[in-house]
């Protein structure tokens, strides 16, 4: 028995004994050592190879606690799906912002394509513990595939972006007692092993939740109990959306097709409305009519219509305008000219916005960055405008949850895209002709760079896209140096410091945009690509450590210091607090004390300078007589 792991990128761990699902495989022996295993996630990826069979298994090792889940208990998140028509490559796009609730960020993990033997099974694993609960048939071969915290793209350019919904029905993992099977973690893994196309992918995933175990969501509330998958191939590009069913070992479940000259938007919160289910763009699972009849979502008798997100949706959660700000500037940001209000609130029953919208211009990757970079600037929302939370350098940092704020019923901030709580946004490139590439950007967009990470043609992801959570800080790894850029901006003068930030975006990413288009042309081999992505990886990773500790050096104790490389010497500038900040903050009455004691301070000040100014003059003239031999008188 055989046991490797597929990144050599960090230093051995002892063995360690089996957990019990060889056993249950009928595989028997000694573990060997592994070879240098490492992921955030305490997800390894464990090739284990028998003399005539070999089985790919989701193993999940904890190995004498050096390896963790990073996974937190709820994603937030802000996904996005471009067909081909709206896209100026002519190849769909989807991908997401994973704002995470804490964590130390998230590997992108490559798996290979296995072959599997007759009978295997395939384990599927609980999200947030990390165990075996049950297995599914494995099929003859799977492809390659990488993820995160969830599925991201497989071999044949399929391709998955993911959003946390409010619905009315939930359920939760057999782990916790519960009665579900699949994560939606796991049925995009599952998905893109064995799917080759989008609508593959949504019919896979909706059988597996409905027919073979149920689903849960990211949290068993109803607030955050449903979940929206949106898939993208080479060709067209859906929207899925699922929750459990009332039994909680089955689930419902709907899926749309995109247009292909149109982007939809998914911001934690279910968009498929109006379905026409004679048209092959509209798929419904066979329940869905009779659970919402039952219980009075739905009244029609035409079953080939339906409501979806009428029928099972609570509309926005968390706070109004959570999801509905989003989505008005997601579409305003790329169709201006459709002069959308950012006033509708989205509920169970009013839509707010459309499933999708036609774009002004033909969308690039760098128009999708921009997007996940927004905080509302430039709008009557901002986070960076003249406003005390603010604060005086116009940081769109508002730090959420707490116990003050619940006791404040009404209270709430407006929810960007860019949130200083992100592990990483993505986009996916899913080309007609030659590789798809996978974007990344850890952590906080805005300060972050976005870089092609895998080409559908690559073996490997390199070394910065990995994270040791073994460690407090994993300098190696880009996530905590776009770590480090986000919150040394957001501590200190945020609207000098984004300035700087941008200027290396705009710098580095170019050159990114080269890498992928070559990526995209590239017949080389799965290593030579592999090898192009680690050299991309390395330089990027290098720069925006250096951007961090530039940053650092510039922007400290209240001062900005503008340093000659060439001769070392510097210039600090003190740029104090803006008026209007100062004036909110009522600096007239900072110190506590009675006005005329400033104006008293002022007038002993004011007589000194001036009997210091005639003591001066006095100074010159006694050192010019000198210089001339003249007698002068000495004050005493």
């Amino acid at each position: 028995l055989k046991v490797c792991c597929p990144r050599a990128v960090c230093s051995d761990f002892p063995c360690f004994s089996p957990p019990s699902l060889l056993p249950s495989l009928g595989v028997k022996g000694q573990w060997a050592r592994l070879v240098r295993p490492f992921d955030i996630l305490a997800r390894i990826e464990l090739s284990v190879s028998l003399v005539s069979a070999m089985w790919r298994l989701p193993v999940v090792a904890t190995l004498a606690g050096a390896l963790v889940s990073a996974k937190p208990d709820a994603d937030h998140c802000t996904a996005i799906v471009v067909g081909g028509k709206a896209s100026a490559s002519g190849a769909p796009m989807v991908g997401q912002t994973d704002d995470s609730e804490g964590g130390p960020g998230t590997s992108l993990i490559y798996v290979p394509a296995q072959d599997h033997a007759p009978g295997s099974m395939r384990p599927i694993l609980d999200q947030t513990t990390r165990n075996v609960i049950d297995y599914i048939p494995q099929v003859a071969h799977t492809y390659a595939y990488t993820y995160m915290a969830y599925g991201v793209m497989n071999e044949h350019k399929v391709a998955i972006g993911e959003s946390t919904c409010s619905a009315r029905i939930t359920a939760s993992s057999r782990a916790h007692g519960g009665t579900a099977l699949f994560s939606n973690e796991q049925m995009t893994m599952v998905a893109l092993e064995r799917c080759k196309t989008a609508r593959c992918t949504v019919e896979m995933m909706g059988d597996l939740a409905q027919n073979h175990g149920g689903f849960y969501g990211e949290d068993s509330g109803v607030d955050t109990g449903g979940e929206a998958l949106l898939v993208a191939d080479s060709t067209e590009a859906w929207v899925f959306h699922v929750l459990a069913d009332p039994s909680g070992k089955s689930a419902i479940w709907a899926a749309q097709r995109v247009p292909d000259d149109h982007i939809a938007a998914v911001p934690n919160i279910f968009v498929i409305r109006d379905m026409n289910l004679s048209s092959s763009d509209y798929i419904l699972s066979s329940n869905a009519h009779d659970v919402a009849s039952k219980y009075g979502w739905w009244k029609g008798q035409d079953r080939t219509t339906f409501n979806f997100a009428a029928a099972f949706s609570l509309g926005e959660y968390a706070n109004p305008f959570y999801s509905a700000r989003r989505m008005w500037r997601i579409y305003d940001l790329v169709a201006p000219s459709l002069k959308l209000s950012p006033f509708p609130e989205i509920t169970d029953t009013n839509a707010g916005y459309p499933f999708s919208v036609k774009p002004d211009n033909l969308l690039k990757p760098s128009d999708i960055f921009r997007i996940y970079r927004d905080y509302l600037e430039g709008t009557a929302f901002s986070l960076v405008a003249d406003n005390p939370a603010a604060g005086p350098f116009n940081s769109p940092l508002r730090v959420a949850s707490g116990a003050a704020e619940a006791q404040v019923p009404t209270g709430a901030w407006e929810r960007p895209i860019s949130i200083y709580r992100a592990d990483y946004a993505l986009i996916n490139e899913c080309h007609p002709d030659g590789n798809g590439i996978v974007w990344v950007a850890p952590h906080t967009a805005h300060a972050s760079v976005f870089a092609p990470v895998w080409s559908s043609g690559a073996a490997d992801v390199a070394r910065p896209y990995h994270i040791n959570t073994k460690i407090p800080v994993d300098r190696a790894s880009l996530w905590w140096a776009a770590s480090a850029v986000s919150n040394w901006a957001f501590g200190t003068m945020f609207s000098k410091a984004i300035v700087d930030i941008r200027e290396q975006q705009a710098k580095v990413e170019p050159k990114c945009e080269a890498v992928a288009e070559s990526l995209r042309k590239s017949s080389e081999s799965p290593s030579k690509q592999s090898e192009a992505l680690a050299k991309l990886a390395n330089e990027v990773h290098g720069e925006w450590w250096d951007l961090f500790w530039n940053l650092m050096g510039k922007y400290s104790d209240g001062y900005v210091v503008n340093r000659d490389p060439k001769t070392g010497s510097f210039t600090p500038e003190q740029p104090g607090y803006p008026a209007w900040w100062l004036s909110t903050v009522d600096f007239a009455h900072g110190v506590a004390c009675p006005a005329e004691s400033f104006q008293n301070l002022h007038d002993r000040m004011s007589a000194a300078a001036k009997v210091m100014d005639e003591i001066e003059k006095e100074r010159h003239g006694a050192t010019s007589m000198a210089a001339t031999g003249d007698q002068f008188v000495v004050y005493g």
